[in-house]
């Protein structure tokens, strides 16, 4: 947990240094789950992703995770309801995930 984890970090948003590594660690995030707001703004900080999916392996554990949908690709479930479009999202491939479509890290 990088300086005191992303919580932590959000609560010194006085402090620069804090506030540069809680926005780096927010759009490190691949589900997309953490996202920084702009206190003045209200608009989200978040990192640009061309449209793509990518699938999401790591060999040497034997892991293979979600396919990783950025860019703001529309989600469609097959009954047809249309997600929130988000910036970026990852979606559960293993069949493990208590929140299917989307990953919840069951598959490690």
């Amino acid at each position: 947990m990088r300086a005191g984890g992303i919580w932590n970090l959000v609560t010194e948003s006085q402090n620069q240094e804090a506030r540069d590594i809680a926005i780096e660690e927010a759009c490190n995030c691949s589900s997309g789950r953490l996202v920084i707001t702009d206190n003045e703004s209200g608009k989200a900080i978040e990192p640009e992703f061309d449209k793509s999916i990518v699938v999401i392996e790591y060999p040497p554990k034997s892991e293979h995770g979600p396919l990783w949908v950025r860019g703001g690709i529309p989600i469609e479930s097959a009954d047809v309801k249309l997600y929130e479009i988000r910036n970026r999202v990852t979606l559960c491939r293993c069949g493990r995930s208590e929140n299917k479509p989307f990953c919840d890290g069951s598959h490690i």
